[in-house]
Parts: structure tokens; C-alpha cells; sequence
């Protein structure tokens, strides 16, 4: 019973490791693009690095760091991504995810 009650509480711990990173001060707002857009003003590039168990918590980390920005823009598009292993890590993700994108002020989103 105990080995049972083990496995169930392992697993509840493994599923409940994502959604960490809540939207701040309105990122939840931003729009993701799926293609380099048109008609819009491109104003900067952003690169992002954090450690977490799920591409969507990265993906919102990277929204909460474009609206502290200066000039957050109200769209985004994700140039490049990739995950580097963390090294010495005991507890805790095994990987960084690392994503690259061009921020920008659309007049229509």
C-alpha cells in the first residue's frame, strides 16, 4: 500500500510542475506571431534564459520580461529556441530553455 501511495504522490509531484510562471503587469496582452510580421515597427531583440520544466512557462517568462521593458511593444515573435542542460543541478530542472525573439508595435493587434 505504501509503494502504491509512493508512486501516486510521485506522479502528482511530476504533473504538478508546470504553470509556475504567472503573466504580470499585463503580458498576458501580448500577441505571439507565427511569422515575421508586416506593417509593423520592429523595435528590438530580446534573448531569454530560465530554468523550468515547461516551454510555456518559458514562453511567459519571456512575455513578463518584454513588458518590463521601456518600450514593451504589443507583439512578439520567437526567432530561435533551444534548451542547454544545467549543470550540477540536484533538485530542480534539468534544462534552461533559451528563446530569442524581435519585439514589436503593431498598429492592428
Amino acid at each position: 500500500m505504501k509503494k502504491v501511495f509512493g508512486f501516486f504522490a510521485l506522479l502528482l509531484t511530476l504533473t504538478s510542475c508546470g504553470g509556475f510562471i504567472k503573466n504580470e503587469n499585463g503580458s498576458e496582452h501580448l500577441v505571439q506571431l507565427t511569422s515575421e510580421p508586416v506593417n509593423c515597427t520592429f523595435l528590438y531583440k530580446i534573448e531569454s534564459e530560465v530554468s523550468v520544466y515547461d516551454i510555456d512557462d518559458a514562453r511567459r517568462y519571456l512575455e513578463n520580461r518584454i513588458v518590463d521593458q521601456a518600450r514593451p511593444g504589443n507583439a512578439y515573435w520567437i526567432t530561435s529556441q533551444r534548451t542547454k542542460p544545467n549543470e550540477w543541478v540536484i533538485f530542480g530542472p534539468e534544462r534552461a530553455f533559451v528563446l530569442v525573439a524581435n519585439v514589436y508595435d503593431c498598429p492592428y493587434k
